[in-house]
C-alpha cells in the first residue's frame, strides 16, 4: 500500500518498505527504511553537462498522478526543460528515464545524479555512510563496501567497460549494473548506535542505457552518472538518464537479492525460461582444471603456449588424481585474434589434441576474447569495421605481446561475418564450455564508439553477446558461457560466473575468493552457479574450494610443479577436491545465504566464514567453520541439525533436507566430532579415499548420530546412507 501525503513544503511518500519525502523549498531528498532510519539524503535536481554551455534549470514544481510524483525545472532558456518522475510500489520504487529537452545545437556530455553546485563546478550530495560498490578494486586493497568517511575520491565503472577507464583497477564483477547505500546513525559510535542503523537499499538499472555507467565516490557522497558524450559523437539518446530499482532488505546482501527477485517478478528478465538438458546441467557443474596456472606459473609468453605444452599440462592433471571433468585451454591458442582458429603452428594436431582429451572422458573448455581483432583482413574487413576514435581513426590497443582493436559489433556486415566465424567454431572445435574473456574491456565513449549510437555504452556488450553467443548458442544449445559479470540484465547470455583472475591478490587469494562468492552467490536467484577458480598458490585452494560448494562448482588452475611459494600439491588437496566435488549441488536455481557475514568495516565487511543452500525452500548444504577470519570462535546457527567442532561440509545427496535426506555427504577438514540429527535410525557409513579404497560400518542411533572424524590425507569424504525402518 502506498500513500502519497501532501505537507507543503513536504511530499511524503510512505510503503511498507520505505519513506520517501521531497522538500520543494530545499530540493531535497530523504529516503527513510521501514524503521524510518536514514538510508541517505541529497539534492534532487539532476546536472545535465551540455556543450557548449551549461544550462542552468530555475526552481522546480511538481505533479502527482496515482503513484507517481513527477517534478519539473524549467531552463532560463525557454526551450528547456527537465523532468524527473518517481513511480512508488510497495516493495520497490522506480526511479524513471529523465524527460529532457535541449534548445537547439546543445549536446549532452553527461547526467550526474545529486549533485551539489559550486559555482562551475560540482560535488556528489547523495549521503550515506557507506556505499556498496562491487568490482571496486580488483585486489583486497580497497574494500567494496566503502566508508565514505574515509573520502576516497574515485570514479568507478559499473558497467562493461573498466580495464583502461577511469579510477581505480577494475574487472571481477563488472558489469554489475547496480550499487548499495546503508547509513549509520549520526553519531555511530554512541551507546546503541548499532540499533538506529539503517537497513540497505540497492539501485539497480532496469534496462540498459545509452551510455557508460559509473558512481562518482567524493568528499563524503556519491553520484551515478550517465556518460554520454554526444559532444564528440554527435548523438542524441533515446532515452535519456537511468532507469533504476531501488529496493530494499535489512543489509545489502538482501537488497541486491531482492533486486534480482524484483526484476523477475515484473518480467523484465525472465532467467526461469532458460532450457537447461542434462548434458548442459552436467557440463555447468563440472569441476574444471584450466591451463592458466601452469601459463602463468613457467612465467610463458602467449605466444610460446604449444601442443606439447598443453599435452604436459593434460597428462600431469590426469596423474594428479583430481578429478576434473572439464579442461579448459586457456589464452593463446588462437593464431591472431578475431579469427577463432587455433595456430596451425604451434598447434599442428589441435584438433587431434581435442580428441584425444575428450576420448579421455573430459569436456572441452576454450578461451576466447570474441571483441578483439588483431587483423580484420583476415575475415573479409577492414579497419572502418573496429571501434572508432572521435579523430574517425581505428581504436588499437595492446596487451603484452598482442595488438589489436575491437569489433563494432553494430554494423551488419561485422554481425554476419562474426555470426558465421562463431558457428563455424562450435562445428569444428565442438567445445562444452567457453571462458568468454575481456568483455569489460570495452572503451567509454570518451575513447571510441561504435557505427551505430542505438547500441553504445552498456549496450554494446549486449549486442556482441547477441550476435556471438547467439550464433553459438543456436549451433549448440547445451553450450556453457562463463563470464565474470554480476549483472542481472545479460542474463539470457551468460550461464556460470567466475569470480575471475586473482593475480592482483597475492596473499589474500583465498580471502578475495571469498568477498567475490559473497556477491556472486546471490547469482543463484537468477540460475547462474559459480565457478570457484582458483588462486595460484596450494596453500589458500582448500579455503576457496569450501566457499565455493554451496554457490556452484569447484575449479583449478594451479599448477603441478609448484607454486609462487615452492610449494607442490599434497595428497589432502586431491582428496579434498575430490571430496568435495562429490558434494556438488546439481540444481541451478537455488539459495545462498552468507552465515555470521560482516557487513561494516573495512577489513571484516563482505565476507562470510560459513553459508547454507536452501533449494525449494530446504536445507540442503551447510559449509560451516568454527572460526570466523578474524580468528574468534563462531556460534553453530544450526545445532539442531548439526553439532561439530571442527570445520565440514555436510550435503544432502538427494532433494530432502539435511535433517531428512536419506543420502549425505560429509567433508571434515580436521579430527574431531560430530553429531547430526536425523529421523532415520540406523545408517551404512563409508569412507571414500584416494585410489578409491573404501571402509565401510554400520551405525545405529535414536535421534542424533555420532560420528568420530579422523581427517588424513587420503580422506576424500564420509557417505551416509541411511536406512528406512
Amino acid at each position: 500500500m502506498v500513500k502519497i501525503n501532501i505537507l507543503p513544503p513536504k511530499i511524503q511518500v510512505s510503503a511498507p518498505q520505505y519513506t520517501w519525502e521531497w522538500n520543494a523549498d530545499t530540493d531535497q531528498i530523504h529516503l527513510y527504511d521501514k524503521n524510518q532510519h536514514l538510508i541517505f539524503h541529497a539534492q534532487h535536481k539532476p546536472l545535465p553537462v551540455t556543450s557548449p554551455a551549461r544550462l542552468d534549470f530555475s526552481h522546480p514544481s511538481y505533479e502527482i498522478q496515482d503513484a507517481q510524483v513527477r517534478i519539473t525545472y524549467r531552463g532560463q532558456n525557454p526551450a528547456s526543460s527537465l523532468t524527473v518522475a518517481w513511480s512508488f510500489h510497495s516493495d520497490f520504487i522506480s526511479l524513471e528515464p529523465l524527460l529532457l529537452t535541449l534548445p537547439a545545437k546543445t549536446e549532452l556530455v553527461s547526467i550526474i545524479y545529486f549533485p551539489i553546485m559550486e559555482g562551475n563546478s560540482y560535488k556528489p550530495s547523495m549521503y550515506s555512510h557507506y556505499a556498496v560498490v562491487p568490482g571496486l578494486c580488483m585486489s583486497t586493497n580497497i574494500s567494496p563496501i566503502v566508508d565514505l568517511h574515509s573520502r576516497i575520491n574515485t570514479t568507478a565503472v559499473l558497467g562493461s567497460g573498466a580495464m583502461r577507464g577511469p579510477g581505480l583497477t577494475q574487472q571481477w564483477g563488472l558489469p554489475a549494473h547496480y550499487f548499495c547505500t546503508f547509513n549509520t546513525a549520526d553519531h555511530w559510535n554512541s551507546i546503541g548506535a548499532k540499533s538506529l542503523q539503517s537497513e540497505a537499499a540497492c539501485w539497480g538499472l532496469a534496462e540498459l542505457p545509452q551510455g557508460d555507467f559509473r558512481l562518482e565516490i567524493r568528499e563524503i557522497g556519491i553520484s551515478p552518472i550517465l556518460n554520454l558524450r554526444g559532444d564528440l559523437w554527435k548523438h542524441t539518446s533515446d532515452t535519456l538518464g537511468f532507469h533504476f530499482l531501488i529496493t530494499f532488505g535489512e543489509n545489502y546482501h538482501e537488497a541486491i537479492r531482492s533486486y534480482y527477485q524484483i526484476l523477475q517478478r515484473e518480467n523484465i528478465i525472465a532467467p526461469k525460461k532458460k532450457q537447461l538438458s542434462p548434458k548442459k546441467k552436467d557440463i555447468l557443474f563440472a569441476p574444471q582444471y584450466n591451463t592458466w596456472g601452469f601459463e602463468s606459473a613457467k612465467a610463458l609468453p602467449p605466444e610460446h603456449l604449444t601442443e606439447d605444452f598443453v599435452r604436459d599440462v593434460f597428462g600431469k592433471l590426469q596423474h594428479s588424481g583430481m578429478q576434473a571433468k572439464t579442461f579448459v585451454i586457456d589464452d593463446k591458442w588462437e593464431g591472431t585474434y578475431g579469427e577463432l582458429k587455433h595456430d596451425h603452428e604451434r598447434f599442428p594436431h589441435f584438433e587431434d589434441l581435442l580428441k584425444y582429451i575428450r576420448a579421455q572422458g573430459y569436456n572441452i573448455g576454450l578461451w576466447a576474447a570474441f571483441l578483439r581483432c588483431q587483423d580484420p583482413a583476415t575475415l573479409g574487413l577492414d579497419e572502418s569495421h573496429l571501434l572508432q576514435t572521435h579523430e574517425g581513426k581505428p581504436l588499437w590497443l595492446d596487451h603484452q605481446s598482442s595488438r589489436y582493436g575491437i569489433f563494432d559489433m553494430t554494423q551488419p556486415k561485422v554481425q554476419a561475418v562474426l555470426r558465421q566465424r562463431a558457428r563455424e567454431f562450435i562445428r569444428r572445435y565442438q567445445p562444452d564450455l567457453i571462458k568468454f574473456d575481456f568483455g569489460y574491456e570495452l572503451p567509454s565513449l570518451d575513447v571510441a564508439a561504435p557505427q551505430d549510437m542505438t547500441f553504445a555504452g552498456e549496450r554494446l556488450l549486449q549486442k556482441g553477446l547477441e550476435v556471438i553467443v547467439g550464433a553459438m548458442k543456436e549451433e549448440n544449445p547445451d553450450l556453457v558461457i562463463m563470464y565474470y559479470g554480476l549483472s542481472p540484465l545479460l542474463i539470457d547470455y551468460y550461464d556460470l560466473h567466475s569470480p575471475d583472475d586473482l593475480v592482483y591478490c597475492i596473499g589474500d587469494y583465498d580471502l578475495e575468493t571469498n568477498r567475490r562468492i559473497f556477491f556472486s552467490s546471490l547469482c543463484g536467484e537468477l540460475g547462474m552457479p559459480t565457478y570457484s577458480s582458483s588462486g595460484y598458490d596450494w596453500d589458500s585452494a582448500l579455503d576457496i574450494w569450501f566457499d565455493a560448494v554451496a554457490s556452484g562448482s569447484l575449479g583449478s588452475l594451479h599448477c603441478f610443479d609448484g607454486d609462487e611459494n615452492g610449494e607442490t600439491l599434497s595428497a589432502m588437496h586431491i582428496a579434498k577436491f575430490n571430496g568435495i566435488n562429490s558434494l556438488v549441488r546439481k540444481e541451478a536455481f537455488f539459495t545462498t545465504k552468507p552465515v555470521h557475514a560482516k557487513w561494516q568495516g573495512g577489513l571484516r565487511a563482505g565476507f562470510a566464514p560459513s553459508w547454507e543452500r536452501i533449494e525449494n525452500g530446504k536445507t540442503v548444504m551447510l559449509a560451516l567453520r568454527t572460526y570466523g577470519f578474524d580468528g574468534k570462535a563462531v556460534s553453530n546457527r544450526y545445532k539442531d541439525v548439526i553439532q561439530s567442532n571442527i570445520m565440514l561440509i555436510v550435503a544432502a545427496l538427494d532433494d530432502e533436507e539435511i535433517g531428512e535426506s536419506s543420502h549425505i555427504g560429509i567433508v571434515p577438514f580436521a579430527d574431531g566430532d560430530c553429531t547430526i540429527k536425523n529421523s532415520h535410525k540406523s545408517a551404512t557409513i563409508i569412507e571414500h579415499h584416494l585410489n578409491g579404497t573404501e571402509s565401510v560400518s554400520h551405525l545405529t542411533f535414536t535421534d542424533r548420530m555420532f560420528l568420530n572424524l579422523q581427517q588424513n590425507q587420503t580422506l576424500e569424504w564420509v557417505e551416509i546412507i541411511f536406512e528406512k525402518e
